[in-house]
């Protein structure tokens, strides 16, 4: 699975491991590729990454 790194949801991205891809030309949003489930700790980390940035990146949604 492709998705846009602002399509991604708080669930997909805890419970799914991403690599990044390659931009497209003029596209200013990152692109992401789910490569399997997380194990357990990795996921609880990423809930604990998500939550701790997401006033941040409610902040900045909107920049280019």
């Amino acid at each position: 699975m492709e998705k846009k790194l602002s399509d991604i949801t708080r669930e997909e991205w805890i419970a799914l491991n991403w690599i990044e891809g390659e931009a497209s030309m003029g596209d200013s949003d990152r692109t992401f590729m789910a490569m399997g489930k997380r194990t357990p700790d990795e996921a609880a980390q990423a809930a604990e990454d998500w939550d701790t940035t997401a006033e941040e990146r409610e902040q900045f949604k909107d920049v280019v």
